[in-house]
């Protein structure tokens, strides 16, 4: 039995339906690993919030906070040297922020900023990563 050149035409829109669709699936599991990957192991989440922006340009955007008990030096070195945060860009008082912007594939805009303070309960970690993608 021949295909004729309908069937063919649906034949392709399905693959490629198939493939879009699988495409979709992998970018958006890689993008919510890239977010969660910001959350220090063992730390109690405080708080958790995910922004959403689709105009001018497609942007997600998680902010969360964690308090751990692990000393300053240890929570300052899982987040300076796991992210290639650097050393700080600006401290006061029993706080300190690093902060690293990268562009990837010349369109894929990613944000990262940790704000780690000394507080008399423990550590507070405030965590912000975004993914943008950038049309221009």
């Amino acid at each position: 039995m021949m295909m004729t050149r309908a069937r063919w035409l649906y034949l392709l829109a399905g693959l490629a339906g198939v493939a879009a669709l699988i495409l979709a699936l992998v970018l958006g599991l890689g993008v919510f690993h890239y977010l969660r990957a910001g959350d220090y192991p063992g730390a109690m989440q405080v708080s958790n919030h995910v922004v959403y922006r689709l105009l001018p340009n497609p942007t997600i955007r998680r902010e969360s906070s964690y308090r751990t008990t692990d000393l300053f030096p240890k929570v300052y070195n899982w987040y300076s040297n796991g992210f290639a945060l650097g050393p700080e860009q600006h401290a006061q008082s029993a706080c300190i922020l690093m902060a690293n912007s990268q562009t990837q594939f010349l369109l894929i805009n990613t944000q990262m900023s940790v704000t780690v303070c000394e507080t008399a309960t423990g550590r507070m970690m405030f965590v912000m990563r975004s993914v943008t993608l950038d049309w221009r």
